[in-house]
């Protein structure tokens, strides 16, 4: 019976001994909790001032990948945390505020842990000018609106323009079939219409008209160039429009027609 007892009485006190780890585990939690702003707070000045005393701050960065965007667009972004600590940088909030710029299709950060700040940015990759409302817009080969384009020189860009409804979604295809033909290194392009959401017309700089076919418009460059390299340049100089709809039969109209 004596023995039982002990036994007894060495169970209850290790449970009252977890009891009263299990309260002041949960006391710590809880004054933890009402005070993490504080502890966060020095937390953070305590790594700051360890980062001032050791020269752990960010004073450098390193940017690559830009081509449409302005570097300064980037710097001015970062000055702010020149001097931090290189631990306590916010590289999401960071992340966050270099995508404000409509150029930015992916961005890394990533720093060395002492004093650089990297940053690679992947720019979305225009291929042509869409004019929509009287506005011209950059847009890549998804047809996706890059950025509205202001004070610039249309005649000197590389990119085609394009009108007409939904003509920027359906671009990437004619492109295609114009750098298969090199045909911007032989015809200077004033602009491409997409007609009625079907086919395209190609305007060139010398008021010269292409008419395309909706079904195959590959086939339509490719008669134009056969019928320009049967025709003088006298002949060439005195047409106004090319009507390459009908893939068998080509349809030549005069300047004084």
């Amino acid at each position: 019976m004596n023995n039982f007892n002990r036994k007894r009485y060495v169970i209850n006190l290790r449970l009252l001994i977890y009891f009263c780890i299990f309260i002041f585990v949960l006391i710590i939690c809880y004054f933890i909790y009402i005070n993490k702003n504080s502890i966060i707070e020095v937390s953070k000045n305590l790594i700051q001032n360890f980062s001032n005393n050791f020269q752990y701050q960010l004073t450098t960065f390193d940017i690559s990948g830009l081509e449409r965007i302005e570097k300064e667009n980037i710097e001015s972004k970062l000055k702010k945390y020149l001097k931090s600590s290189i631990f306590l940088l916010p590289l999401d909030q960071i992340s966050d505020s270099i995508r404000q710029n409509n150029w930015v299709r992916e961005i890394n950060l990533n720093t060395n842990y002492k004093d650089t700040l990297f940053i690679k940015i992947k720019e979305y990759k225009p291929i042509g000018i869409y004019l929509f409302n009287e506005k011209y817009f950059f847009f890549n080969k998804n047809g996706k609106i890059i950025d509205e384009i202001l004070n610039i020189d249309l005649y000197n860009q590389p990119l085609i323009v394009f009108k007409g409804s939904s003509s920027n979604l359906k671009a990437n295809s004619l492109i295609n079939i114009l750098q298969n033909y090199e045909f911007q290194k032989n015809y200077k392009i004033e602009s491409v219409e997409y007609i009625n959401k079907r086919r395209w017309n190609i305007n060139l700089h010398n008021n010269v008209k292409l008419l395309l076919s909706e079904e195959d418009p590959n086939k339509s460059i490719n008669n134009f160039n056969i019928i320009q390299n049967k025709l003088s340049e006298t002949e060439i100089n005195n047409i106004k429009k090319y009507d390459l709809r009908n893939l068998t039969k080509t349809i030549l109209t005069n300047i004084n027609d």
